[in-house]
C-alpha cells in the first residue's frame, strides 16, 4: 500500500490541526478542550493531519514547550475565538523566528538524541539533547558558541590557540580538560570532567579556576560563583546515555526526560505536592524510563497517538 499523500494546505481538516497543534502549544488549553482535542483524533483523516502538521513544524526547528501544563477552563466572551487565534499564530511566528535564526547560525545541532561531532582540531564535543553550537576557528584563536542546551567538550591541546566557549559575556577557556558547558535561558553552569579550566561571567571579572569535579555558574550580566563538587562519575552522565535526578523535582524530571522524546508531554494538573524524586533513568529508553519515573512517583500516563503523553497523578483509593 502508497504512503498516504500530503494533505492540501487548504484542507479544513489542515486548519484544524494547525489550530490544535498551536493550542498545545500555548500551554492554555483546559480540561475540556484536552478531551476535545482528543475525540478530534479519531476522525477520518485527523491523525495523518496531525502528524504532517507536527513533522513540518519540527522540521522548520519549531519545538513546543515539553511540558504543557493543561489549566483549569476558562470562560471566554463571544467573538473571543478569533482573537485567540490571532493570538495563537502571533505566538507561533515568535517561536519558529527564533529556532530559524538558531538554525541559521548553528553548525552543529542535536535533536531528539546525543550527538557527537569532531571539531577540526581534533577536539571533541558531544552535544545533549536540543544543544546547538557554532565553530569559529582561526590559525590562532578556536571558540565555540554555544548557542543552546549543553555540551561535553574533549580539548586537543594547542600552545598556540586557546580553546573557548563562549555564551553571551561569558567564557570558559580550557587549560587542559575534559567539562560540561550548559546554557538554559539566562543561566550558565559548567563543570569540569579532568584537568583544569577558567571561567569569567563577563569580561570586566577575573578569572575563576576550577579543578576535576568543580562547577560555577552565572545568570547572564551576573558574577560567577562556584557551585557543589560533584563526582567524577556524575559529571555528564548524559553523555553515557543516563540521566541522573537528585532531589528533582517532578516537574524538572518531566522536563528533563521530555527533551529525548519526540513527542509532547501534556501535564494535568499540579504536580508540585508530589515528592522530589532522586533516580537514574536511561536515555536510550525514553519510554520506559517515563514510565519508571511515573511508577515512583505516583503519577499515570496515557499515551495518545503521535506520542503525546498525558501525565497526572494518579488517583489514590
Amino acid at each position: 500500500m502508497s504512503p498516504p499523500s500530503s494533505p492540501s494546505p487548504d484542507d479544513p481538516t489542515v486548519q484544524q490541526a494547525r489550530d490544535w497543534l498551536l493550542r498545545l502549544a500555548s500551554g492554555t488549553m483546559g480540561e475540556q478542550e484536552m478531551q476535545q482535542f482528543e475525540q478530534w483524533l479519531v476522525g477520518p483523516g485527523n491523525r495523518h493531519a496531525f502528524e504532517h502538521e507536527r513533522l513540518l513544524w519540527r522540521s522548520l526547528g519549531a519545538r513546543p514547550q515539553t511540558t504543557v501544563v493543561v489549566q483549569p477552563p476558562r470562560r471566554r466572551l463571544p467573538g473571543a475565538r478569533v482573537a485567540a487565534l490571532a493570538a495563537m499564530a502571533v505566538f507561533a511566528c515568535l517561536l519558529v523566528m527564533p529556532e530559524l535564526a538558531l538554525r541559521l547560525r548553528a553548525d552543529h545541532r542535536a535533536g531528539d538524541g546525543i550527538s557527537r561531532v569532531s571539531l577540526p582540531d581534533g577536539s571533541t564535543a558531544v552535544l545533549d539533547a536540543g544543544a546547538a553550537i557554532a565553530v569559529h576557528y582561526g590559525d590562532h584563536a578556536r571558540r565555540i558558541e554555544l548557542l543552546r542546551g549543553r555540551a561535553w567538550f574533549e580539548v586537543t591541546p594547542r600552545q598556540d590557540a586557546p580553546f573557548r566557549v563562549t555564551v553571551g559575556e561569558g567564557v570558559v577557556e580550557d587549560i587542559s580538560t575534559a567539562f560540561v558547558v550548559s546554557r538554559d535561558h539566562d543561566r550558565v553552569d559548567a563543570v569540569v570532567e579532568q584537568g583544569r579550566v577558567r571561567v569569567a561571567a563577563r569580561p570586566d571579572q577575573g578569572w575563576m579556576y576550577l579543578q576535576a569535579g568543580q562547577a560555577a555558574g552565572w545568570n547572564n550580566g551576573g558574577v560567577a560563583e562556584r557551585g557543589l563538587t560533584l563526582a567524577r562519575d556524575d559529571v555528564a552522565a548524559w553523555r553515557r546515555g543516563e540521566l541522573l535526578l537528585a532531589n528533582a523535582s517532578v516537574a524538572q524530571a518531566l522536563a528533563e526526560l521530555g527533551r529525548y522524546r519526540s513527542g509532547y508531554i501534556v501535564v494535568r494538573g499540579d504536580l508540585s505536592a508530589l515528592p522530589p524524586i532522586n533516580a537514574a533513568l536511561r536515555l536510550d529508553q525514553p519510554e520506559q524510563a517515563l514510565d519508571a519515573l511515573a511508577a515512583g512517583s505516583g503519577l499515570s500516563v496515557t499515551r495518545l497517538p503521535l506520542g503525546i503523553a498525558i501525565v497526572q497523578a494518579a488517583d489514590r483509593e
